[in-house]
């Protein structure tokens, strides 16, 4: 009787809300079929959006002009997200004059930096069922 009370009771707990989600991402604004996206996920402040410093991180295959992947299993919370389209899949995101990427890249809430680069609240969504979020490449 007591393992079926407890067995009862853990199906419950399972069925209740899941602890954590997936967030679905779709890039848009790709200008080459070529390399990867890759895609920075940052649960910390003071961490955004420093390269190595991320909660996750991801890379997308480019074979299309928009790219998409899912970010599962991310417990309930606060996100930003910085993306760039590595169109040489060399690994870094090739930097021009004054720091500026010469290659696509954006940030959740299509943050588009103008005098300073964003900080975690400009880039800030929250995450707290499963949702599906877009980011236009910018290209400068």
């Amino acid at each position: 009787m007591k393992c079926a009370i407890l067995l009862c009771l853990s199906m419950i707990g399972q069925t209740g809300h899941p602890q954590n989600v997936t967030l679905l991402l779709t890039v848009n604004n790709l200008k080459t079929v070529s390399g990867v996206v890759v895609v920075g996920v940052y649960n910390r402040e003071k961490d955004f959006p420093i390269e190595g410093k991320e909660f996750r991180k991801l890379f997308v295959e480019v074979h299309n002009l928009t790219a998409s992947c899912a970010i599962p299993d991310l417990p309930r919370g606060d996100y930003a997200i910085a993306i760039f389209h590595d169109q040489n899949a060399d690994g870094i995101c090739n930097l021009g004059l004054f720091g500026i990427p010469k290659e696509g890249f954006g940030f959740s809430k299509n943050f588009s930096p103008k005098l300073r680069a964003p900080d975690f609240n400009d880039c800030r969504i929250a995450v707290r069922e499963n949702q599906a979020i877009t980011i236009n490449l910018i290209f400068r």
